[in-house]
């Protein structure tokens, strides 16, 4: 037998060499963000995702969707008076 072989006679199932790791417990992935009615970028970025995601394009979904969360939208509030 190899000495590189990780399976190596007078091991028992117990041994680490030949055991399952437990099972990984992910999370649901958080809902998809909510775009601001009137804005074209939002809108844009809600066409891009839904593009991506007809084409099973993950990767580009999860980027449209993390761009649109923190997508800043200046209300009347926020802004400074001159």
């Amino acid at each position: 037998m190899s000495p590189n072989n990780p399976i190596r006679e007078g091991h028992a199932m117990r041994d680490p060499l030949t055991t399952m790791t437990p099972p990984v417990h992910l999370a649901l992935p958080p809902d998809p963000p909510e775009p601001d009615e009137g804005c074209d970028v939002c809108a844009a970025l809600v066409e891009q995702c839904a593009a991506a995601e007809a084409k099973g394009d993950f990767s580009k979904v999860t980027d449209c969707r993390v761009e649109l969360r923190h997508h800043p939208h200046r209300r009347a509030s926020d802004r400074k008076s001159t």
